[in-house]
């Protein structure tokens, strides 16, 4: 065990539910295998944020007072960096920040006044992509202090097991003899949702009518998704689940065929990383997704995934189509996603990495 100890400072984690509670749970987890860890952490809504930001300055204050031992303070994303800041200043600590996508890119210049300048000022800034480091280079951080260091996976399934009959009851949908095509997700432009459907699922239908695309998740775009079903008529090959269970989301990706992200571009919301992409390849379901933003950092191509040219519907039509008409193809493909994706992205990798990143900040602050 590595002799530091870190003070871990999150406002999204569980008993919240997301990818970032997610994120910061399986992270503290991992790290705290190697280093102790003083963590601080939010698991109610972000509504109270005004008032929770005030007592994560507080409690880190006395924590830092109490306990001198702490050598990092972390801050879990970039929201939370002026407090990292205040703390810095005060208890001359190096402070970093983790840096997601969207607490980078956020489109409102009182946020990009307010909270971008003390993340440049943090003295290590970890993106969990390539694109969020490169947009935090341009906001302000410094090149030699930014690190890209991409999110970790489970197994959460030990043996892969579809059961399309369960999962035909479970969604109240028959199954049977159709080909599935899946997305999860929030329901939000930059995830092509309506995009897919309106320029590529046609043209899968006509070569295959027994293609149904799944689509697990919520969010804003779902009327203007509905719309496009309709107007496409394939209100026969689609089905908008809404949000699921996990159990639900478990049998999808163990029982469909295609792992589908067919992200397009929209400023100012961009995809920090694709994690689903990960859950989807443990379930040795392949994925074919737009090479766009941080999806490139979780799939490697012809590895874990297969990566297009984002809007690009004839290079979305190539890849599913070798896949479809292929089982055998499918299944190697699938078993090779995910050793590859249990290998690359490991947890004990990915805590490795931070903890390389707390011992530089702390060898040049002695």
């Amino acid at each position: 065990m590595v002799e530091m100890k870190v003070l871990f400072i999150a406002r999204r984690f569980p008993p919240s539910v997301g990818g970032m509670e997610r994120f910061a749970k399986d992270l503290s987890g991992a790290i705290e295998h190697q280093i102790e860890l003083s963590k601080i952490t939010w698991g109610g809504s972000n509504k109270l944020l005004p008032l929770v930001l005030p007592w994560f300055f507080v409690k880190g204050f006395w924590r830092l007072l109490s306990n001198r031992d702490i050598k990092v303070i972390h801050m879990q994303d970039a929201v939370q960096a002026p407090i990292g800041w205040l703390l810095h200043v005060i208890f001359r600590k190096p402070y970093v920040v983790v840096a997601h996508g969207l607490d980078i890119t956020y489109n409102s210049k009182i946020y990009q006044i307010l909270i971008l300048p003390f993340v440049g000022r943090a003295d290590a800034v970890i993106s969990i992509s390539s694109a969020t480091g490169d947009e935090a280079i341009k906001r302000g951080t410094m090149p030699g202090k930014s690190h890209v260091i991409t999110l970790g996976t489970h197994d959460d399934y030990g043996k892969v097991v579809p059961d399309r009959e369960q999962l035909s009851q479970e969604i109240s949908y028959v199954l049977e003899d159709r080909t599935l095509l899946l997305t999860t997700g929030r329901l939000v432009k930059r995830k092509g949702v309506e995009w897919f459907i309106t320029n590529v699922l046609p043209q899968l239908v006509k070569k295959d009518q027994n293609v149904l695309y799944l689509v697990a998740g919520d969010g804003v775009e779902r009327d203007k998704i509905n719309e496009a079903v309709t107007s496409n008529n394939m209100t026969d090959n689609v089905v908008l689940l809404g949000r699921v269970s996990d159990s639900v989301r478990s049998l999808l990706y163990q029982s469909c065929d295609v792992f589908v992200m067919p992200n397009i571009v929209v400023p100012g919301d961009m995809e920090g990383f694709g994690i689903v992409a990960h859950e989807a390849a443990t379930a040795k379901l392949p994925v074919v997704a737009s090479n766009l933003e941080g999806i490139a950092d979780a799939i490697k191509n012809n590895k874990n995934g297969i990566l297009v040219k984002s809007g690009d519907k004839e290079a979305f039509l190539r890849a599913l189509d070798k896949l479809l008409k292929d089982r055998t193809y499918r299944k190697k493909f699938g078993e090779k996603a995910r050793e590859f994706t249990l290998n690359e992205y490991s947890w004990e990798n990915i805590a490795n990495q931070y903890i390389k990143v707390y011992q530089e900040l702390v060898s040049k602050d002695v």
